[in-house]
Order: C-alpha cells, then structure tokens, then sequence
C-alpha cells in the first residue's frame, strides 16, 4: 500500500511540473518533499524575459494557421533551451517568455545558466531565421531581459486557476530590461546583480545608468556578450569602450564621442 501511494504521488508531482520546468528538475523535486514548499516563498532567484522584436506588427499579416504555426515552432525550441540550462518556464504571452531560475530547486549557478540560455536562445533564433528564409518571414531579433534578486515564488492565482510564478520589484525589473534592449539596440541586457554574479565566467560590458519606470534611483545596466572570458580580439576594444564610458559619465562628450566612433570603426 505504502509503495503504490508513493507511486501515485510522484505522478502528481510529475504532471502538475512537467509543464513548467524540465524532467531533470521534476526528478530532482521527488528526491526531497521540501523541494515542493510552495505558497509564495521568498526566494533568491533570476528570471528572464524574452520577446520578438517588430513581431507584432508582422503577426498581424499573417492567418490565424500561419500564425499559430510560427509561433509553436518558436516557443519549442525557446522552450527547449530553457530545459536544458535547467530553468522553469513560467508563461507565454504572445511571442513573449517569462523563465526563472533557482526554483523549485535551488541552483548556486542560477545566474550563469539564465545567461547561457540567453545567449543559446539568440543562436537558436539565428537558425530559425534561415530556415524561415525565402518563406516570406522577415529576419527576426529578440530582446532579453535578466535580473537576479529576492522575490516571492509559488502557487498563485485563484481557487480554480493557479500557476507557479514568481512576483516582486526584481521580477518587474527584468521586464523592464528587455524593453531596453530596443532602445540600445542589443540582445541580452542584466541587472547589477546578475552582473556580478557572472562577470568572472562570462564577458559583459557596462552599458548605462538608468532609471527605470517606478523606480527613483539608477541601476548600472550591462550589455552580456558571451560566454568566457575576453577574446584577444576584442580586449582592445573593450577596452577603449571602458575609457569611452569614463568620459561620457565624467562629461567629457566630445572626446567620449570621439572614442566610440574608434570603437564603431
């Protein structure tokens, strides 16, 4: 009786999270009854948001079939680089997607593997670009967000509908990062935390200070390149880009001017 209860609970177990996370993690979840402490815990974690740049407008030529299609081929394979860096996916919202890391179960490298799903991600869209080629899909680039911070997590919602989430201002942030990736016109953009979490196993650079909707102080934001440290390539660059963003924040604008027209070059 003992051996078929506990069978029947680990099945429970496995379906209500094999939608959210990966069959690793749903493992890893029946080895501990603590790892399944839900109700809105507060937690240190990193979530991530992606979404489609211009994909709006393009969607809207598009019929319902072609567009549902696209979109379940899109999601598969965003999906799928979410699984293999261990991650759980917490919704879709149109092309939109809203990942978290460190939970259910706790990972010290939660930060290096939101990152390398980020960068993993952008490959995978360049793939699907080219097989879309001659389809008459338009090259499509995506904006991530990254942000490392405590925030709550668990079951929420109502008492007929409930999704493991997460909820709190360091959630809001990440949101708020990927929409700044259309304005500085790059890919993958994290919050100071997630920065130095990864800055010694993944090369970044500073992009701004900013100030972000709702809030009244600046966060350093930080542009994630790849994975490793500097390449010889570009260490000179990055360098002259770092003294580019000292005379910029000094005020010097016509010699930090000078100096990221060097860089462009």
């Amino acid at each position: 009786y003992k051996y078929f209860a506990e069978e029947s609970n680990n099945s429970k177990v496995r379906k209500a999270f094999s939608k959210y996370v990966s069959p690793a993690v749903v493992e890893e979840l029946l080895k501990n009854e603590k790892n399944l402490e839900l109700g809105g815990a507060k937690k240190h974690l990193t979530v991530l948001f992606s979404d489609l740049r211009g994909f709006t407008t393009f969607s809207e030529k598009l019929d319902p079939k072609q567009l549902g299609d696209f979109l379940n081929m899109y999601l598969t394979r965003m999906t799928a680089e979410i699984y293999k860096t261990s991650g759980t996916v917490d919704k879709f919202i149109g092309d939109a997607i809203m990942a978290f890391y460190g939970a259910p179960v706790p990972n010290e490298k939660q930060a290096q593997l939101a990152c390398r799903c980020a960068l993993q991600s952008v490959k995978s869209l360049a793939q699907l670009n080219v097989e879309l080629k001659g389809r008459g899909f338009p090259h499509l680039e995506m904006g991530m967000g990254i942000n490392t911070g405590d925030m709550s997590v668990g079951n929420m919602g109502s008492s007929q509908i409930q999704n493991y989430t997460v909820m709190g201002d360091s959630v809001n942030l990440a949101s708020r990062l990927e929409g700044l990736t259309r304005m500085y016109g790059n890919f993958i953009i994290l919050g100071p935390l997630t920065y130095e979490a990864v800055k010694g196993e993944f090369t970044c650079r500073e992009i701004d200070q900013v100030v972000v909707k709702g809030k009244t102080t600046a966060i350093r934001i930080y542009d994630l390149l790849y994975e490793g440290p500097p390449k010889t390539e570009h260490q000179e660059w990055l360098q002259v880009y770092r003294a580019a963003r000292d005379k910029y924040v000094e005020g010097n604008f016509e010699e930090a001017q000078n100096l990221f027209e060097h860089c462009e070059k």
